[in-house]
C-alpha cells in the first residue's frame, strides 16, 4: 500500500469542522463529568476554527486570554467558557436528569 497516513490531530480536526461532530464532541465531555476533557475538546475545536484574534474578538476577550486557555494554563471561569461557546456557534444548556426509580 501506496497510501498516506494522517496524523490523529490531522483526522480529529476533519470531523471537528462538522458543526455536529463538535458539538457531540463537547456533549461527551461534559456526559463524563470530566473537565479536563471539555477544556481539550473546547481547546480541539479552537484550533481548528482558525485565527484566534477572530474568535477572541467575537467572544469579547484578549487574544492572551484565548492563548492562555489554550495552552492550558490557569483556569477558565465559566463566563469566558460561554462567550467562547457562543463564539462558536453553540449554546450550554442545563437538563434536569431522569430520577432512578
Amino acid at each position: 500500500m501506496s497510501g498516506k497516513f494522517r496524523s490523529f490531530e490531522e483526522l480529529l480536526g476533519e470531523y471537528l469542522e462538522n458543526p455536529e461532530f463538535a458539538m457531540s464532541f463537547l456533549n461527551q465531555a461534559l456526559a463524563d463529568e470530566d473537565v479536563e476533557a471539555f477544556k481539550l475538546s473546547l481547546k480541539d475545536i479552537i484550533r481548528v476554527h482558525g485565527k484566534v484574534s477572530h474568535l477572541a474578538k467575537q467572544a469579547h476577550l484578549s487574544r492572551g486570554t484565548l492563548y492562555k486557555l489554550m495552552q492550558g494554563k490557569g483556569q477558565a471561569e465559566i463566563g469566558t467558557v460561554l462567550k467562547l461557546i457562543h463564539a462558536l456557534g453553540y449554546d450550554l444548556t442545563v437538563t434536569r436528569r431522569a430520577q432512578a426509580v
